[in-house]
Order: C-alpha cells, then structure tokens, then sequence
C-alpha cells in the first residue's frame, strides 16, 4: 500500500478536520473557526454500519458533535456580531443543499487497557481513509497493517483521534486495531471511505 498526504483524503479527513477545527474555535471562543467546522461537517453524512471487532464491543451511538451542533454553537459565539451572525444565517441556509460525502461509521465502547481488532477489505488502486474519533476521555491508538507486513499507519499520539490514508496496490483485508492506552473505558467511532 502507498501512503498519502492528509491533504489526499476525502470524506473521512474532512470529517476529522471538521472536529479537530470545532475544538479549536470552541477554546479559542472564535465564532468564525467553529462555523467553518460545521460547513465542513454538514459536507458529511455518515451510514452506520454493523460490522464489528474482536472482541466485539458495545455498539453505542456515535458521540461525537453533529454539523447542526456545530452551528449552533457558532450562532451562540457570533450572538453580538452581527455580521458573524448573518454569515452564520446564509451558512446554514448553503450547506441545505450542497453536494454531501459519505463515510461508513461503527462506533463502539472499548474497556480500559483493551484493543479491538477490526478486518476491513478494501479495493486495489483506490484512495482507502481509516479515520478514529473518540469521545475525548481516553488515549486511544490506531494501527493498520496488511497481514505480516509492516504497519502502513501507526497513531500513538495521546489523543484519541487518527487518520490513516493510503491506496491498497491490491484487493485485501487489512487489519485494523483500536488500543485504548487508557484506564478509563471509551467509546469512539471507526471511519472508512
């Protein structure tokens, strides 16, 4: 497999540069950021799906923000602006109609100290995006690998979220593991293009 930039991804990197951007006009109190987080966000429609790991997990609902959040958290920084709150207004009433990605989305509750081992196939020579989005109360990790082969991606940042791009050279099932370095249990969304 061929690794790519962040910057070659599609709806999985845009869904986590959404998230990454809201957390940051949330700290910074900035109406603007979080606004364009939402865009980016409302750009998403994530179908959940039943696939599941070993060991299996709790299915939960994903617990992450929605787009619709978003914005009405931007409406609630832009209140005494008013041209923010006009932008905000003519964002919202945009994005109703602009074209929309689509991710594949399991989410899932892992204990702490646990690791849960997903098989995911994907297509020889096309663009493949695993994204992870926890819900901010553990250290979780991501690792794909293509059988015996070296890892293709590697997260170990102490943060709980990941993106690992890259363009199978043929048809195959990776393996995907999600480590939860934590103690405390987590739950957190696996996404895929």
């Amino acid at each position: 497999a061929t690794p790519l930039s962040p910057r070659d991804g599609c709806a999985v990197a845009q869904l986590l540069h959404a998230h990454a951007l809201f957390d940051r006009g949330l700290a910074r109190k900035d109406p603007l950021a979080t606004l364009s987080a939402a865009r980016l966000a409302a750009g998403i429609t994530a179908n959940d799906d039943d696939r599941a790991p070993i060991p299996a997990g709790e299915p939960v609902p994903a617990t992450y923000p929605t787009a619709d959040v978003m914005f009405t958290a931007a409406k609630a920084l832009a209140q005494d602006d008013d041209l923010a709150t006009d932008l905000a207004a003519r964002t919202i009433a945009e994005t109703a109609n602009a074209p929309v990605l689509t991710v594949i989305r399991s989410t899932r509750g892992i204990a702490g100290g646990e690791a849960q081992v997903w098989q995911l196939p994907f297509f020889a020579a096309s663009p493949a995006e695993v994204g992870l989005l926890g819900d901010g109360k553990a250290n979780l990790d991501l690792t794909v690998t293509l059988g015996e082969q070296s890892p293709i991606c590697v997260d170990t940042a102490p943060a709980d979220r990941a993106l690992c791009t890259f363009v199978p050279a043929e048809n195959a099932t990776f393996t995907v593991t999600v480590t939860n370095r934590s103690e405390t249990a987590a739950t957190y969304s696996l996404l895929t293009n």
